[in-house]
């Protein structure tokens, strides 16, 4: 008799288990499509789905709302079944992150490096109005390529404080024009570029970029050749002792021409023109040679 329940009760459960079907899939992207509305003689941006609620008001007062109404029934649903399904997910997202957060207290407990356990509990990112998602490595390899762009970034921040101790022109802090015009700012650049793009935990805040600057500034010009130099050896980058980058006034419109060429080509990928490899290099050259 017991498990005749248990079994009713897990029927009933997998029979309220519900999912949004294409109809209501497509009538939310639709709803929530923004368009352009002229009201007073002025033009106001609304979703499609303010645009149905203000003609259902327009269309009660001098008529029958009956077929408006049944479309803003069943976005009301569909919107209904969104936030509980959305609801579901940050409960399951918040379950796993408490699960990885025991996992990673019981490793460190047992003498682990906490930053070999994957996957984190602080890359499980909540958002209450979409669900749960994971904002860092996985796996080893995905957790190795991480660590490889946390070196680069610290060695591009070392590499700016080279640029300038080598370099003729004013120090960052010492310039009254903009920091990408000077000596330093290109592999600035660079390094922020990178570090934007770590996850959260990986990353350092605006405060420990400057710290990490003023670590390296206080070497002196023999220790930062050296450090400088072994550190691009390192990562099997190897460049002469005491090479520099130009600043970022020089080296910002060459990137920028190199991507304009490269989406260039991409475009004629697409169609066929560009078919091997040698085609591709051939291409690529003659449009940076102009």
């Amino acid at each position: 008799m017991a498990r005749r329940t248990d079994d009713h009760h897990a029927g009933s459960n997998k029979a309220e288990k519900r999912d949004l079907t294409r109809f209501q899939k497509s009538l939310l992207k639709e709803a929530n499509r923004t368009i352009t509305l002229r009201s007073d003689g002025h033009a106001q941006e609304a979703t499609l789905e303010e645009a149905v609620i203000r003609k259902l008001f327009q269309v009660a007062t001098s008529g029958s709302p009956h077929a408006l109404g049944h479309v803003l029934r069943n976005i009301n649903d569909a919107q209904m079944l969104n936030q509980a399904l959305i609801r579901e997910e940050v409960a399951k997202g918040k379950q796993i992150k408490q699960w990885l957060q025991q996992r990673l207290d019981r490793a460190v407990r047992e003498g682990a490096d906490p930053v070999w356990v994957i996957p984190h509990p602080d890359d499980i990112v909540i958002d209450e109005d979409e669900g749960w998602s994971v904002r860092g490595p996985v796996d080893v390899d995905e957790l190795k390529s991480i660590r490889h762009q946390v070196t680069m970034r610290d060695i591009l921040l070392l590499q700016s404080v080279l640029d300038e101790r080598l370099s003729d022109a004013p120090r960052l802090e010492e310039s009254d024009g903009p920091a990408v015009e000077t000596a330093g700012s290109t592999s600035q650049v660079f390094a922020n570029l990178l570090n934007n793009n770590l996850p959260k935990r990986f990353q350092l805040s605006a405060a420990g970029v400057v710290l990490e600057i003023m670590r390296f500034q206080r070497l002196t010009k023999r220790e930062l050749l050296k450090t400088t130099h072994l550190a691009w050896a390192a990562i099997g980058q190897p460049k002469p002792r005491g090479a520099t980058l130009p600043p970022w006034s020089e080296a910002g419109p060459r990137i920028e021409r190199t991507m304009r060429v490269i989406n260039d080509a991409l475009g004629q990928l697409k169609p066929g023109t560009l078919i091997s490899e040698r085609d591709i290099v051939e291409r690529l050259s003659e449009m940076l040679q102009r």
